[in-house]
């Protein structure tokens, strides 16, 4: 999608929600409902995000001089709240083929996340772990030979996982999903979500020594 994609997403997604109960929108999504100024906070990726009302614009709560929210995390927040039903986390990780609609979007979820993931952090052991406590994620024993969860959005986790390379098989990332995410976000913003994350643990890993 280009900037302007985005922005008019954002701008579609604004007006739908601000013709809707701010009451509930904040009970179905787990949002905190706010005053002053009026409109939501919630978590997204262990940090507050804020959305103003009535323009609905998204920022976050401690954001420093010169930061920008982009435009790309503001669609998916944006979109959560407006598909959120306050449906509980249904505690079943699955691959992104198996949310209904995946299997169409697959390739280009692995050439997005899944891929980078494996070539980041397939060939150095330990990195990825060390990425996820540098990120606030929590380790996952038994999952790949590496793994870290998060909950990117309120009752929303994501799982990525790592398999080392071997004599018969190159490395090989995934990234699971709690099932519940299906009935709240499209398959093109839950592409995005798990590659976000994916990115973002690139980015925690700069700095780290590789081993």
């Amino acid at each position: 999608m280009r900037v302007d994609d985005y922005k008019n997403a954002c701008r579609l997604a604004a007006e739908e929600l601000a013709g809707k109960d701010p009451a509930a929108v904040a009970a179905a999504a787990g949002a905190t409902l706010l005053s002053v100024p009026a409109g939501f906070q919630l978590n997204f990726f262990g940090r507050e995000a804020v959305v103003t009302a009535p323009e609905m614009s998204v920022s976050w709560r401690d954001q420093k001089a010169g930061e920008e929210f982009s435009l790309t995390d503001a669609v998916l927040v944006l979109h959560y709240l407006l598909g959120a039903k306050g449906l509980p986390p249904t505690g079943e990780m699955v691959s992104y083929r198996q949310i209904p609609g995946g299997e169409f979007y697959i390739k280009a979820f692995q050439s997005r996340a899944e891929a980078p993931l494996a070539k980041i952090f397939g060939p150095n052991p330990g990195l990825l772990t060390r990425a996820v406590a540098a990120l606030g994620g929590e380790a996952v024993p038994g999952h790949g030979d590496e793994a870290g969860r998060f909950r990117v959005l309120p009752g929303l986790d994501i799982i990525v996982l790592l398999h080392h390379q071997d004599e018969e098989f190159d490395s090989a990332g995934q990234v699971l999903f709690d099932r519940v995410i299906g009935s709240c976000l499209s398959n093109e913003d839950i592409s995005w979500l798990g590659s976000a994350l994916v990115y973002r643990l690139m980015g925690a890993s700069r700095g780290l020594p590789n081993n």
